[in-house]
């Protein structure tokens, strides 16, 4: 009796099966050519976009090598076409090697700002223009205009905050603005966020700013009566100690000698 009833499940089992294929055959064959045709068309547009990515990067190679051998305006024009047609990525690039290979700077740093302003450009990238530019006004010798330049990537987290506050440091410095330079200094060396070579730099450029500008002008000091004491102040330079004791940098001891 077993065997009979084992032999109706299964002849039941063969029914069913068999109306469900001729019930979802269809979509069943549907929905197989639609994954393959899929994986395809994904397979051809990678195959295409890599294609693409490295045509623009052989194009990017000639253009930069145009420009290392002086030759601006061929390179311009290169890398004007990659930013026309190239890949996004490409085309932002070439967008800036354009801008410097401008012979005029006021074209030159329109164009940079504007990728720095282009809300259709990455972060990144617009970062990267905006130093640029920086590096333009920077040979112009105008202090105001560079801060303006410099203002948004200093105040901001982004990649190049760092680089942004040395140059306007450095630029303050050879402006002979002492005191913003040692401030832009010291912030960069008390930031621990910042790279060691640049807070070794920024030691460094502090050590050049006390050899330009000497050691400040100590105060008189005051007597105990209230009155400074009429003898002349003389300000003495000390190095700092290696251990132990060390005096704040750029404090120097004073010697009073007393009035006659």
């Amino acid at each position: 009796m077993s065997d009979i009833f084992h032999e109706v499940d299964e002849d039941v089992r063969r029914d069913k099966a068999a109306e469900f294929w001729r019930r979802y055959q269809t979509p069943i064959f549907v929905g197989a050519f639609l994954i393959v045709a899929a994986t395809g068309a994904w397979s051809y547009y990678q195959d295409k976009r890599l294609k693409a990515a490295e045509e623009a990067n052989a194009r990017y190679v000639a253009a930069v090598a145009l420009a290392d051998e002086g030759k601006n305006a061929e390179a311009a024009a290169a890398f004007d076409a990659i930013a026309k047609d190239g890949p996004k990525g490409y085309a932002a690039l070439a967008r800036i090697r354009a801008a410097e290979a401008r012979p005029d700077k006021a074209q030159a740093l329109s164009e940079l700002s504007a990728i720095g302003e282009d809300p259709n450009v990455d972060k990144l990238t617009q970062e990267i223009a905006m130093l640029r530019a920086a590096l333009i006004v920077l040979e112009g010798d105008d202090r105001e205009k560079l801060e303006r330049t410099l203002g948004p990537l200093m105040l901001s987290t982004g990649a190049f905050r760092f680089s942004a506050q040395e140059w306007n440091g450095l630029d303050a410095l050879f402006n002979d603005d002492y005191d913003e330079a040692e401030r832009v200094f010291e912030q960069v060396l008390n930031d621990r966020d910042a790279p060691q070579s640049m807070r070794q730099r920024a030691s460094a450029y502090k050590g050049l700013l006390h050899a330009k500008r000497g050691p400040k002008p100590a105060p008189a000091a005051a007597t105990s009566g209230g009155a400074t004491s009429g003898g002349k102040i003389d300000v003495v330079p000390v190095i700092e100690p290696e251990s132990g004791g060390a005096m704040p940098a750029g404090s120097a001891p004073i010697e009073t000698a007393p009035g006659k």
